[in-house]
């Protein structure tokens, strides 16, 4: 298939527009690492997207040099054409979005690891479910939220409170809601039919699957011991609760996680929650950018919050 009648058929199948979405962040960012961290997937889809539209073209977009990935020569041409017709696709969209009535603005909305069952109910509930409102979320660690909104590529993160000598400046933050730390156990471990709330000094010879040691949830997990003066077996250290909760579940060790994140594995019996006592509560804030947001985008981002009342 020679350029313009793949063009021709740009668009037809998910599959090549999402290999030119690929190809077209490698080129921005040089790099495949770079690409799958902004486009929240593995380096290894990437590579393989881009490898798989090479041979349905018939040549090479990238070559590697001392300065990293460039673009061959017919790579930059291949892909200056592809992002034009990429930008009249998604254009379409936009316009089919006008004539429904809703507006094109879009709220780059970032959620920190484990949130998503706590704030999507708070921020959609069933009796509003505000249909101008358009976003694109992204789930990310604290680090990675960060990054975005200092990159200006979101306009707000709803995360964990890091405190203020913690925040990157530039940024500021409102408070949100508090959530309570909870454990998190195999349904047949020997501590889920403890009665009461569970002190903290019986996990410490319990392996733990523990977040981010230095921000976010596994600094607040691990300032519950060190209070103590006590030191936690860590086990394993993960970016992200989704993995937590499957590797507690498949008894790699117990967690601490907030309050809600792992409601639904509890009713399916697939995990048990406690409290613990000394309990620890964590302050869930709203970040953003100093920069100013569109009009449209601050009536959304108002209607958002609406819908996420403090406790």
């Amino acid at each position: 298939m020679n350029f313009p009648q793949f063009l021709r058929g740009f668009g037809e199948s998910d599959v090549e527009f999402r290999q030119i979405r690929y190809a077209l962040a490698v080129a921005k960012d040089r790099s495949f690492t770079k690409a799958a961290e902004r486009l929240n997937i593995s380096q290894s889809a990437v590579s393989e997207q881009v490898k798989l539209l090479e041979a349905e073209i018939g040549f090479d977009l990238f070559r590697r040099t001392g300065r990293g990935i460039e673009s061959t020569e017919r790579g930059r041409m291949f892909l200056y054409e592809a992002e034009r017709v990429a930008s009249d696709v998604l254009g379409l969209t936009d316009i089919a979005r006008r004539l429904s009535g809703v507006g094109v603005d879009t709220l780059m909305l970032g959620i920190g690891s484990g949130l998503a069952p706590i704030l999507l109910p708070r921020l959609f509930p069933r009796d509003n479910p505000r249909a101008n409102l358009h976003l694109e979320i992204k789930t990310a660690p604290t680090r990675v939220i960060f990054d975005e909104l200092h990159n200006e590529r979101m306009d707000i993160g709803i995360i964990a409170d890091v405190g203020p000598d913690r925040v990157p400046s530039g940024l500021s933050s409102t408070p949100l809601f508090d959530l309570d730390i909870m454990l998190i156990l195999p349904p047949d471990h020997k501590l889920a039919s403890h009665p009461g709330p569970i002190e903290i000094g019986l996990l410490v010879d319990e392996p733990m699957i523990m977040n981010e040691l230095s921000i976010g949830y596994g600094e607040i997990v691990g300032n519950m011991f060190n209070d103590l003066g006590l030191r936690p077996r860590i086990k394993a250290v993960v970016d992200n609760v989704e993995t937590i909760k499957v590797m507690v579940q498949t008894g790699l060790g117990i967690a601490l996680i907030p309050a809600g994140a792992a409601d639904l594995e509890a009713k399916a019996g697939l995990l048990a929650l406690r409290a613990t006592v000394p309990s620890r509560s964590l302050s869930i804030h709203v970040y953003r950018a100093a920069r100013s947001l569109s009009r449209r985008k601050e009536l959304l981002l108002t209607q958002l919050l609406e819908g996420a009342p403090a406790d």
